[in-house]
């Protein structure tokens, strides 16, 4: 009798599961990700924190450091030597990518092994959105314990432009639970953390991607910077110095130099840019640091041809522009006629320091008409910004504080906003309480302010004096503009 019941009572689950089993199989793609995250709630304190075991390819990565251009000379060599290294095939996509030739190679792999998980996720993410999102789906029901299936998932999310952010982070933290190995969903969930605004998250992940793997640059630099950010240089410094013992072969001494400067310990930056010069580091960076470095302690007749140097020998870096408009140069440079020529030539038309601001056009996002009368004789800030820009997020907390405090003493800004959809701006604007004026469009890119400013990428910035002259660029973090708007509002 006993027998009979359990039978019973295993057919009856059976048809329970079974029942359930069909309700998912009706489920649309969406309903089946909505059903999957439903009760998913992100707890970082479930994350497996042990240690990670470099496997020989990972060594093999890690001895380029951040020599691209060896590695990309090498990267088949290795791939043949290493042939299940998930990380050297995702690095050879990339470089395919500056030739569009990337599809050719993932679809050869996934015709040589199509059951192999990685070769799956990168044939996936090859897909169109839609097309990638079902074919993931499909995976996870196929293997619901395999990570790839899951990141994926987040990034065919991501592929698509999702509004809600949550859905892509609660599928690479289920990557994650399914296997802490991968660092890519680390990757993936650190830049959602960033979008989302959720800086405390993102240190405490950062913090728990350095145990499990002490080598990790991008886990360093994360919190290095949360630190920096949060004007908690002694923990940035010890975080510095304890990666630095435990990884003596990582960081370069001109990248370790740069720390100290930002740290402004420019003792140690020195000593480390000495260190630089006599191993014959070939570190570009190096230049542009001793330049800095001399600048601020006087030796202008000594830093300025070391920086001009660091400008012709990388016309090609993107930060260039914001490297050469530093605050030290500005200020000390400003009357040298060999900076403000270097200014020129790598801004070309585009306003820099000491121009006249250009007109601001346009109508507000309350849709009322712009009036730049209002800022005639006025210290006032220019930010480029947009709701779905997620370094515009981070720092718009330092933005309002700094406006809040120094808003009753005569301190304006005007933002210009680049969102194409109007109530996405209006409902951030509103959230956070940020009580300046918007320049709004709904052109995007296309706004005749982006044209006329000549804005590569935001947030860009520019704080302009009494008289209307652009005095600095792309001034970052509450001290820092704080000090400028207080320096000028003095003048």
């Amino acid at each position: 009798m006993v027998k009979k019941i359990r039978v019973c009572f295993l057919v009856a689950a059976m048809l329970i599961t079974v029942s359930s089993c069909s309700k998912k199989k009706d489920m649309t793609t969406d309903e089946f990700i909505a059903d999957l995250i439903s009760d998913v709630e992100i707890d970082l304190s479930k994350i497996n924190r042990e240690v990670v075991v470099q496997t020989e390819a990972d060594k093999a990565l890690k001895s380029y450091k951040d020599d691209f251009v060896e590695l990309q000379k090498d990267i088949d060599s290795l791939i043949e030597k290493y042939p299940d290294s998930y990380d050297m095939k995702a690095i050879k996509i990339n470089i395919l990518r500056s030739t569009r030739q990337e599809k050719e190679y993932v679809d050869e792999l996934y015709k040589r092994d199509s059951l192999k998980s990685h070769n799956q996720f990168l044939y996936g993410t090859s897909l169109e959105p839609f097309a990638g999102k079902e074919y993931f789906v499909n995976m996870i029901k196929q293997k619901k314990d395999d990570p790839f299936g899951y990141l994926g998932l987040a990034f065919a999310h991501l592929f698509a432009r999702t509004e809600d952010m949550q859905i892509p982070a609660k599928l690479a933290y289920l990557s994650i639970l399914k296997d802490h190995t991968i660092d890519d969903s680390f990757e993936v969930l650190s830049y959602l953390f960033r979008s989302l605004n959720r800086t405390e998250d993102l240190a405490m992940l950062n913090g728990i991607m350095l145990v499990k793997d002490p080598s990790s640059l991008s886990a360093f630099e994360n919190l290095f910077y949360y630190y920096y950010e949060k004007v908690q240089k002694d923990k940035a410094k010890d975080l510095l110095e304890t990666y630095i013992k435990n990884n003596p072969y990582i960081l370069s001494n001109a990248n370790i130099a740069e720390r100290y400067m930002d740290l402004e310990l420019n003792d140690l930056s020195a000593d480390y840019i000495a260190r630089s010069r006599a191993a014959n580091e070939t570190e570009p960076m190096a230049n542009f640091i001793d330049a800095k470095l001399k600048i601020m302690s006087g030796s202008i007749s000594e830093g300025l041809p070391l920086l001009e140097k660091y400008c012709s020998e990388n016309s090609g870096d993107r930060n260039l522009v914001y490297r050469i408009t530093d605050d030290v140069f500005v200020e000390k440079l400003i009357n040298e006629e060999k900076y403000r020529i270097l200014l020129k030539k790598i801004e070309g038309d585009a306003p820099t320091i000491g121009d006249k601001l250009p007109v601001l056009q346009g109508t507000l996002l309350d849709s009322s008409d712009f009036n730049a009368a209002e800022y005639s004789g006025k210290v006032f800030l220019v930010d480029f910004w947009a709701e779905w820009c997620s370094p515009c997020k981070m720092e718009m907390p330092n933005v309002i504080a700094v406006y809040n405090e120094m808003n009753p003493k005569g301190f304006e800004i005007i933002g210009v906003n680049l969102d194409e959809i109007k109530d996405n701006a209006q409902k951030y604007v509103k959230e956070n309480q940020i009580k300046w004026k918007h320049i709004y469009s709904g052109q995007g890119w296309k706004d005749e302010n982006v044209s006329s400013y000549k804005v590569q990428g935001i947030p860009a910035t520019f704080l302009i004096d009494k008289k209307g002259i652009i005095r600095y660029k792309n001034i970052r973090g509450k001290e820092l503009l704080t000090e400028k708007v207080a320096k000028l509002l003095s003048e």
